[in-house]
């Protein structure tokens, strides 16, 4: 029988790659549109050919913010939403939309968070927006290295006809910024090409000079809700970030081992809304990717504690490090967090002033004002760091 098995999987096989069915049979391979990945497209084309265009078609000014164009729920994506909220405010004669990067796939709502946001695909901008004169894109990190090879003619053509093209690289994570030599096709379509700094670690002349662009520090600002989701009695509850890593497995298991009395939570399928109202009832929250992100910074904001490995290219500068909530390295997280759990524990004083100095420290980096600073100073194009020498190296 397996032989048979193994002798029909060889002649016929069907393999789902997201947007195409894969048929292979006797060695010719068909690929076929898969229909249930591109159901949610058509149904968000409907909904966003409702839109009123009537403002896009009579734009002068247009800022537009990228997204990827399929769904994705991260601290990043929800940046980019109060990015493009607070750029409208401070720019009352511009268009200020986001819209889903050139692709085959689109979705017209984001429902995992509060927003009222409207996503539009990028065809509809290239064409609607005859009347623009000023356009600046603001690209995702990841994406721009294939944002040129992704444009037709037509695209090409429409963006290099507006007066003044600006784009704006989104460098939220400076691991994922391509190459100075994979954004060169860029300056195809324009000269003005800049890029914008998420963390203030790496808001610096250094990284500026390596990409040869202009550059400055967006920083960010994410809308919680209201206070009352700041538990003051804390469950025995320890969240951990899904995020892939290697020390992750183990690390867990013996912690688990240690605290047997708590409930472990990886937090996955959470609407923010839900991630905030569990992160203010449990007592820590772990997080397993780039330390200083949303699962070690929210916390605090919500009441609770954030537990993260110091890394250099995230944190703002090494002063974090003597946190008893940050720590040098995983093993040095695996041997002390029990320990430190249950001395916070028996101490609530001792947790609630460690809490409140994580929220300190976090303030004085993502303050409202200092973020709507930020961004009047770059739409002013007062930007943080010009370039002055070299290139990347």
């Amino acid at each position: 029988m397996s032989k048979f098995k193994n002798f029909y999987q060889g002649i016929f096989s069907i393999k789902n790659n997201n947007d195409r069915k894969v048929i292979i049979f006797l060695g010719i391979k068909l690929k076929l549109k898969n229909k249930k990945y591109y159901a949610e497209t058509e149904k968000a084309i409907k909904i966003q050919d409702n839109y009123n265009l009537l403002k896009l078609i009579n734009a002068e000014k247009i800022i537009l913010f990228f997204i990827p164009n399929k769904f994705k729920m991260a601290g990043g994506i929800m940046s980019i939403f109060s990015l493009c909220e607070y750029s409208r405010h401070i720019n009352n004669d511009c268009s200020c939309l986001i819209a889903t990067h050139p692709g085959k796939v689109t979705y017209a709502k984001n429902e995992e968070f509060n927003n009222s946001e409207q996503i539009y695909r990028w065809e509809q901008i290239v064409k609607n927006a005859k009347n623009v004169k000023e356009l600046m894109i603001h690209i995702p990190e990841y994406y721009a290295k294939d944002f040129y090879s992704d444009l037709s003619k037509d695209e090409i053509e429409f963006l290099k006809s507006v007066e003044s093209l600006h784009l704006n690289i989104m460098n939220q994570n400076i691991e994922l910024m391509p190459k100075l030599d994979n954004l060169k096709k860029l300056y195809k379509l324009t000269s003005n090409i800049t890029q914008t700094i998420a963390h203030d670690r790496y808001a610096t002349q250094e990284v500026c000079d390596k990409w040869q662009m202009p550059t400055h520090l967006f920083s960010c600002q994410l809308r919680l809700s209201p206070e009352v989701f700041s538990k003051k009695v804390k469950e025995k509850i320890i969240l951990y970030s899904p995020d892939k890593n290697k020390h992750k497995d183990e690390f867990i298991t013996s912690l688990k081992n240690k605290l047997s009395a708590y409930e472990f939570i990886e937090i996955n399928n959470l609407t923010f809304e839900e991630f905030q109202e569990l992160v203010s009832r449990s007592f820590v929250t772990i997080s397993f990717g780039e330390g200083f992100d949303g699962y070690f910074i929210l916390p605090p904001l919500l009441g609770s504690l954030g537990l993260a490995v110091y890394n250099d290219n995230f944190f703002p500068d090494n002063s974090w490090i003597n946190l008893q909530n940050v720590f040098s390295s995983y093993d040095e997280m695996k041997q002390n967090t029990a320990e430190l759990i249950k001395t916070l524990e028996n101490n609530q004083d001792e947790y609630c002033k460690l809490v409140e100095l994580n929220k300190e420290k976090h303030n004085e980096l993502y303050g409202e004002e200092k973020f709507k600073s930020n961004l009047e100073r770059f739409y002013k194009k007062k930007y943080d760091f010009l370039p002055v020498s070299g290139g990347e190296k």
